[in-house]
């Protein structure tokens, strides 16, 4: 399927030009995140997010133009066939990291924030100078892409605000992939942040707590992309979903 630049204004509230740039870029060569893609950015949040993303850095305050420069797109991508690297295990989480920390040195014009990423991915993070993470690892798993940020300078204020606006991101679309997938995940014994929390009560209120934070930030951010989040949560029922998904486990799980 198609996404037009059209489809990321109106749907997602993507900055036109932004939007633009993304869907007109070729499908970079050799890289194992667009393996088998022919469009550059696909109805998918795995795609979807790299313009939405690149919209909340400007909207926060990034130029534009170094953001759609060829230094920082190439980065990302650099950054994102490393981690498809590690989806198909050809290389393991502490290479995958080591990888990001190297490509990120190569184009570092923030070293504190660089170094703050190696405390972060290396179990050290209340080193750091900023708080990052989540309250559940699974949560974690598309923070390599953090390191891209390493491309600019900017100041301690602005350090918060595009980790807050990251994991708002993030949190929310995660999440919903998680609720997608708890049946497999769980079959598979792979990391779900709502198996995380729990299957109970307490475990449905949190992941519902963690996506009004996410919306409540976006409202602040990108209010089209808050009013996304605010319909999905309007349509779906955490609790239920967790209720209908023990109902189908044997008796003796």
């Amino acid at each position: 399927m198609f996404v037009s630049s059209d489809d990321l204004k109106l749907g997602y509230g993507v900055d036109l030009e932004i939007a633009k740039f993304f869907v007109d870029r070729k499908v970079p060569e050799n890289n194992l995140y667009w393996r088998k893609r022919l469009l550059y950015i696909v109805p998918m949040p795995g795609y979807l997010f790299i313009p939405m993303y690149t919209d909340i850095e400007f909207r926060l305050g990034l130029d534009k133009q170094k953001l759609l420069s060829e230094g920082h797109i190439s980065l990302i991508e650099r950054i994102l066939h490393s981690a498809a690297k590690l989806e198909f295990h050809e290389i393991d989480y502490e290479q995958h990291i080591a990888e990001c920390i190297g490509i990120a040195e190569n184009s570092c014009n923030n070293p504190s924030f660089l170094q703050d990423l190696v405390y972060y991915f290396t179990g050290k993070g209340r080193e750091a100078t900023i708080s990052l993470g989540y309250p559940f690892k699974s949560l974690q798993r598309a923070d390599a892409y953090l390191f891209s940020l390493c491309y600019f300078s900017f100041d301690q204020e602005m350090k918060k605000k595009l980790t807050e606006g990251w994991n708002a991101l993030m949190t929310f679309y995660l999440t919903m992939d998680d609720l997608d997938d708890i049946k497999t995940d769980f079959i598979n014994q792979d990391e779900n942040s709502l198996i995380e929390a729990g299957l109970n009560k307490k475990g449905a209120e949190t992941i519902r707590q963690m996506i009004n934070t996410s919306h409540d930030v976006m409202s602040r951010i990108n209010p089209v992309l808050a009013n996304r989040i605010d319909h999905k949560r309007s349509t779906i029922n955490v609790q239920e979903i967790i209720e209908s998904f023990l109902r189908q486990l044997p008796s003796n799980s």
